[in-house]
C-alpha cells in the first residue's frame, strides 16, 4: 500500500514538470527571439542560421529551467491533491503531512540529477556551438574568446616570466616576447626575441631572431644572438593565456582543469573557484525549489493553477536572480566561493523548512 501511494503522488509530479519545463524553456526562446532576431536578420544569414541557434540553445534553457518546473510540478501536484481532498484522506488515513511530500521531493532529486548530466555532457558543448554561430557568424568576432592578446605579462614556471607584445592563441605564436629567468630573486638569463612559437613535437617554446642575455653576479652579462632557440619554457600556449571563461560554455571537469592551469601561471581564480561550487550547487535548487512549493501550497489558504504558475515564475525567477548575485559577489570575493555557490539553495531550503514547520508539516 505505502509503495502504491508513493508511486501515485510521484506520478502526479511529472505530468506538470514537463508542462512546466516546456513553458518556461519557450519563454526563454521568445526573449533570445526579441533580443537577437536583429542581428541576424542585419546580417543576411537567413532563419535557418537562427533556427540552428535556438536548437544548441535548448539544452541550456533546459538546465536553468529544471528548479522552476520542479516549483510549478510541486505547486501543480500537491495543490491538486488538496483540491480533491486527497490530502486530507491521506492524514485520515495515518500518513505524516511529509510522507506525502516525499515523493514529490524524490522526483525533484531526480529532476536536480537529470539536470546535472545535461549540463556536465551536452549543455557545455551545443552553448558554445550557439556562442559560435552569434559572435563569430553573425557579428563577425573573430577573437570573441579572447585568444588574441596584445602587451600582455605572465608567468611560464617557477621563477620564468614572459612578456608579449602579441598572444595569439589560436596560431600559437608570440611577437616582441622576452622572457626572463630568475634565480634565488636574481635575473639570470633573459631571451629577448622578435618572436616565438610553439613546437608541438618538443613540447617547448622556440624563439626566433633574438639574443640570449645571461647575467653572472657582478660579471658584465653576456650576450649571444641567434636565429633559432628552443627554450626551457615548457608550458603549452592553452595554459598561458585561457581562452575568455563562458560560464554556461563549460562543464564542472573543463572548469576544475582551467583552475589547475591558472595555478600553473600563478593567475587570480576567483571566478573559476565560484564557478565550480555554482556549477556543484547547481542540482540542489530542485529539491529547494521542492520544499518551498509544499510550503506555500501548505500555508495559502486557497490556491489554484493560475496562482500556482504566477508563483513559480515569480519565485523562480527570483532564485536565479539570488544566484546570479551570489556568484558575482563571489567573483569579487566578497564571499567565500563555497558559499556563493551553496548559499542560494542553503537558504531557500531553510525558509521552506521554516514553512513546513510553520504549517505543522514536519
Amino acid at each position: 500500500m505505502k509503495k502504491v501511494f508513493f508511486r501515485y503522488i510521484a506520478r502526479n509530479f511529472w505530468g506538470p514538470f514537463g508542462f512546466g519545463l516546456a513553458v518556461f524553456c519557450l519563454l526563454l526562446i521568445f526573449g533570445s527571439l526579441f533580443d537577437k532576431l536583429n542581428f541576424f536578420m542585419r546580417s543576411g544569414q537567413g532563419a535557418g542560421l537562427f533556427a540552428k541557434y535556438i536548437l544548441y540553445q535548448a539544452p541550456y534553457f533546459i538546465v536553468k529551467m529544471a528548479p522552476l518546473a520542479t516549483l510549478l510540478a510541486v505547486l501543480f501536484s500537491l495543490g491538486g491533491m488538496i483540491s480533491r481532498g486527497e490530502w486530507k484522506a491521506g492524514l485520515a488515513g495515518g500518513w505524516r503531512p511529509f510522507d506525502m511530500i516525499k515523493p514529490l521531493l524524490a522526483c525533484a532529486v531526480l529532476a536536480g540529477a537529470g539536470q546535472f548530466v545535461l549540463q556536465e555532457t551536452a549543455a557545455p558543448d551545443f552553448y558554445m556551438r550557439s556562442e559560435y554561430l552569434f559572435e563569430g557568424k553573425m557579428r563577425g568576432r573573430d577573437d570573441w574568446q579572447r585568444l588574441i592578446r596584445k602587451d600582455v605579462s605572465f608567468s611560464a614556471g617557477e621563477e620564468k616570466f614572459v612578456t608579449a607584445h602579441l598572444f595569439d592563441g589560436r596560431r600559437k605564436v608570440m611577437d616582441r616576447v622576452i622572457a626572463d629567468t630568475y634565480k634565488a630573486g636574481r635575473l639570470a638569463l633573459e631571451i629577448n626575441a622578435a618572436s616565438a612559437g610553439w613546437n608541438e613535437q618538443a613540447k617547448r617554446w622556440v624563439f626566433s631572431d633574438g639574443v640570449i642575455i645571461k647575467y653572472d653576479g657582478d660579471r658584465k652579462p653576456s650576450v649571444h644572438h641567434f636565429s633559432l632557440y628552443q627554450s626551457a619554457i615548457t608550458v603549452p600556449p592553452e595554459n598561458l593565456v585561457l581562452e575568455k571563461l563562458v560560464p554556461d560554455g563549460i562543464s564542472t571537469r573543463d572548469v576544475s582543469l582551467r583552475l589547475n592551469r591558472l595555478e600553473a601561471v600563478g593567475a587570480p581564480s576567483a571566478a573559476e573557484r565560484t564557478l565550480l561550487w555554482v556549477k556543484l550547487a547547481a542540482p540542489l535548487a530542485n529539491p529547494a525549489m521542492a520544499l518551498i512549493g509544499a510550503a506555500i501550497v501548505l500555508l495559502l489558504p486557497r490556491n489554484n493553477r493560475y496562482l500556482s504558475f504566477a508563483i513559480a515564475v515569480g519565485l523562480g525567477f527570483f532564485f536565479w536572480a539570488v544566484i546570479i548575485m551570489a556568484q558575482e559577489a563571489g567573483n569579487a570575493e566578497l564571499l567565500p566561493p563555497f558559499i556563493a555557490g551553496l548559499a542560494p539553495a542553503g537558504l531557500f531550503a531553510l525558509v521552506s523548512l521554516w514553512g513546513l514547520r510553520r504549517a505543522r508539516a514536519i
